[in-house]
């Protein structure tokens, strides 16, 4: 007789968790987008150094009933290479790169706390990213001081009146650390003092490109996470890797930025910044679903001249509630595209019973993308865009390959909570 314990499942859960970032070109996008009526995502998140400019958005977002989500950037904010001049304005800055020195004392997370949660409550925010740093294990001193300083901000949140407004914890964590179980679990621990609403993933070099093996890992450490109690968010993840974790319950939510920002690079966080040069954000790309594959528009319009007719229809959108006329529309409104299928993934994924989730996500997402990169790889296309094609072929291949397994693994695992939405919370303050 098996002695194993009864797992309670939620047969019909709450909608999976889906967080938009708000990058510097995306305002009016997704400000169609939400107008539109096809936003059913969770809420939208806004980098502290760009509320000024997106005051239109965040009025439309709380209007929708969204959740409007605050980004302190205090991440960005304490590395040589992610600090920003355009961050000396947020009352929280030093005008320069915080120091563990700025924020050692009880004092002075009171002061930074106070600091965000006027920010918040000036602007409307009806959620908080708590101010963490990176951190490289449980022995980081910035740990300790983050868990201060959310409990500060609680507290201050709920001097000025606004109890309501939620707390996200980002753990931003080296992969190494965030693999090692002992390193893992003595972060957990330490987590469990703060007073916060949900935890947000950040795990440094993990993200759409994440391999088989990656993705296996990820969301075996997350799974320890769940003792926690709390909705769990993995922060820029997006792809196959993303829906990965949802559909196996590592995680309740993503969160990622509009056709960028699915993967966790603190690379140039960590490099001074040349003298002069001036730094130009990333452009927009072109989502492929079929292929799990994001593309400059130049390679795409390469793709579908080289591979004829076969690639236009295997691989140009053909939904018209979201791309009209097809290819044209995936070229000429990217961010829609991509916001309509990312939407209707994780909607598609969240409909479907906890039990059975795994399974039908390798069945209708997974084989049909491996297959369909097979496809890809057979079609006369240029050298660089083949070599892009073939590679792919064999990540998808690969991770089909491991995912099989490892879904029958989680099989009586558990499932994080998902985050719940501005209106089932009861109120739209």
């Amino acid at each position: 007789m098996s002695t194993s314990p009864l797992r309670l499942v939620r047969l019909a859960p709450d909608p999976l968790g889906l967080y938009v970032r708000a990058g510097r070109l995306d305002q009016k996008d997704l400000q169609s987008f939400i107008t539109s009526g096809s936003a059913a995502f969770t809420g939208v998140v806004f980098e502290a150094k760009r509320v000024g400019q997106q005051k239109e958005l965040l009025s439309l977002v709380l209007e929708r009933g969204l959740d409007a989500v605050l980004d302190p950037q205090t991440q960005a904010m304490a590395t040589v290479g992610g600090y920003a001049k355009g961050m000396d304005g947020l009352p929280w800055s030093k005008k320069r790169p915080h120091a563990l020195e700025d924020l050692a004392t009880a004092f002075q997370q009171r002061q930074m706390a106070e600091d965000i949660a006027k920010f918040a409550i000036q602007h409307g925010f009806t959620q908080v990213i708590t101010p963490t740093h990176l951190l490289t294990g449980p022995e980081d001193p910035w740990l300790a001081i983050d868990i201060g300083s959310a409990n500060a901000l609680r507290a201050a949140l709920e001097r000025h009146g606004a109890g309501h407004v939620q707390l996200h914890y980002s753990l931003a964590l080296s992969y190494e650390a965030f693999r090692t179980g002992p390193k893992r679990l003595a972060v957990l621990e330490q987590l469990r003092r703060a007073m916060v609403d949900g935890l947000w993933l950040n795990i440094s070099s993990c993200g759409s490109d994440s391999s088989p093996t990656a993705i296996t890992r990820y969301g075996d450490a997350a799974s320890d996470f769940h003792a926690l109690g709390l909705p769990i968010v993995a922060d820029h993840a997006g792809g196959l890797m993303g829906l990965s974790l949802l559909a196996f319950g590592a995680v309740g939510g993503l969160s990622h930025g509009v056709t960028l920002g699915e993967r966790f690079d603190t690379a140039s966080w960590h490099k001074v910044p040349e003298e002069g040069k001036q730094v130009f954000g990333a452009k927009m790309r072109i989502y492929l679903p079929t292929l799990d594959l994001m593309l400059p528009r130049v390679d795409v319009e390469r793709f579908f001249e080289a591979g004829g007719g076969r690639a236009r229809s295997a691989f140009g959108c053909r939904d018209t509630n979201c791309c009209r006329r097809g290819v044209d529309d995936m070229l000429q409104a990217p961010a829609r595209h991509f916001l309509y299928q990312r939407t209707h993934q994780v909607a598609g994924l969240g409909q479907i019973p906890e039990p059975i989730r795994p399974t039908e996500f390798l069945e209708e997402h997974l084989r049909p993308a491996s297959d369909a990169a097979l496809v890809a790889a057979k079609l006369s296309l240029p050298e660089d865009l083949a070599l892009k094609a073939s590679r792919q072929a064999k990540r998808l291949n690969d991770l089909r390959t491991t995912l099989g397994p490892y879904a029958k693994k989680r099989r009586d695992s558990s499932f994080a909570r998902h985050p719940v939405t501005r209106v089932a919370r009861g109120g739209l303050r």
